[in-house]
């Protein structure tokens, strides 16, 4: 094989991995975003006042208010099949696959004002 040969074929299979990451990536988001929006009709059904927002970084998050405007953002982090909930200030508040006690937790903070 020559060096021509070896380089394109590198360069191939390279953009072949960047293809399949891009993918992977794209599914990882829209798996957040679900596991978010499962968590979102949690806290509403709660009466938690929350919205679902998409900042300019693509990063799915929920905001969450209390009666005494005390805000707190929550987030879904992972990758590969394992996922959980933080805060905006890295607490970690439980497993994705948990939302309803994830919302409950959640609701406890905000009436009590705790951080």
């Amino acid at each position: 094989m020559t060096m021509l040969a070896t380089i394109t074929s590198n360069t191939s299979r390279n953009a072949g991995n960047a293809q399949e990451q891009a993918i992977r990536r794209g599914n990882e988001l829209e798996e957040r975003r679900a596991r978010l929006l499962r968590l979102h009709w949690e806290l509403k059904h709660r009466g938690v006042r929350v919205q679902v927002r998409k900042p300019r970084n693509g990063r799915w998050q929920l905001k969450l208010r209390s009666s005494t405007g005390w805000p707190e953002t929550v987030l879904c982090a992972g990758a590969e099949g394992a996922y959980a909930f933080v805060t905006g200030h890295g607490r970690l508040l439980g497993s994705a696959d948990d939302a309803r006690y994830t919302a409950q937790i959640l609701a406890w903070m905000i009436e009590g004002n705790y951080r």
